[in-house]
């Protein structure tokens, strides 16, 4: 990992940090700043932005695969809307977003990667105050789940904790970096957060519970992730699925759990804070779902595999 130093211009520590915590392979050869395709190496922003200052900004991420952009319309949407959110001004249309990405995506000629949009709070005069916000896109490889994980499922640790702001896609993951080594210790993939009452969300993905064969996940207070919002579709079509106040006494009622995220897919939970959840493998609603989901992401394919040559 390389940090260059010009003046008092440096890349922003915390996009570093960050991109290195969520496990992204920091490699590319060109991204995009302020809507020009810059050498990697090249990127420098001003210590003075608010990204660095006080962890002002917003971001989101989605995959590119066999090079046609994964729901990109959804995701613009949920960027541009955390924008509006901390009053951020995007300065370029979605139109031309989309076709900024398409340009990075040739220009770096790779086939499936990771793409990250940043947006920062600017170059602040007295540190506090937001002013013009720099974007940033950036393409990496993918970081994809391990295939032992889908065959064995994973174990999750919860924490009591409630998101600020939870609509947002922020920069923000302080507690779940700080919870890393915890996670670790304990064998988890994930850490499943709740606020006392009910459960939210994990710290990079949407959980649904099987509950008397009823499929159930948490509507408020959560960062309603894009995968959730198709799995939603997806498995209201085979199963009835509730969208509610997850309480905490449905861990004890779950035959299955299962997390779903753009680089999971829908990844299926046997273990939550050394309980075991139904047989202790994965069940039959998340490996339905799993095999749905790709069929599903087959078929966008299919229908936007032009959209690259646009």
């Amino acid at each position: 990992m390389f940090l260059f130093i010009d003046s008092v211009r440096i890349i922003p520590i915390i996009f570093v940090l960050l991109i290195h915590l969520l496990n992204v392979d920091y490699m590319s050869t060109y991204y995009n700043f302020n809507g020009q395709i810059t050498a990697s190496s090249e990127v420098k922003l001003s210590v003075s932005d608010l990204s660095i200052l006080r962890g002002y900004g917003i971001f989101d991420y989605f995959l590119v695969r066999q090079k046609t952009v994964m729901f990109l319309d959804d995701y613009l949407n949920r960027f541009y809307g955390s924008a509006k959110i901390l009053g951020l001004s995007i300065p370029v249309t979605k139109d031309e977003m989309a076709r900024q990405i398409y340009a990075l995506i040739k220009a770096n000629n790779t086939t499936d990667a990771g793409i990250r949009l940043l947006l920062t709070g600017g170059y602040s005069e007295d540190g506090y105050t937001p002013s013009t916000p720099n974007y940033l896109i950036l393409q990496h490889p993918i970081s994809w789940v391990p295939q032992k994980d889908y065959e064995t499922g994973i174990k999750l640790i919860t924490h009591l904790f409630q998101r600020e702001l939870p609509e947002v896609k922020s920069i923000n993951y302080l507690t779940g970096i700080k919870l890393q080594q915890e996670m670790k210790n304990a064998g988890a993939g994930e850490i499943l957060y709740h606020d006392g009452q009910f459960y939210r969300e994990t710290v990079r993905a949407n959980v649904f519970f099987v509950v008397n064969d009823e499929i159930f996940t948490p509507a408020e207070k959560i960062l309603k992730g894009i995968t959730r919002k198709h799995m939603l579709n997806i498995a209201s079509k085979h199963f009835k699925v509730n969208e509610i106040e997850v309480p905490l006494n449905y861990l004890d009622k779950a035959s299955e759990i299962f997390i779903t995220s753009s680089t999971k897919g829908v990844l299926p939970v046997v273990n939550v804070d050394g309980m075991m959840i139904g047989q202790g493998k994965p069940g039959p609603k998340a490996s339905f779902l799993l095999t749905e989901w790709e069929k599903h992401c087959e078929a966008y394919i299919k229908d936007h595999s032009n959209e690259f040559t646009h």
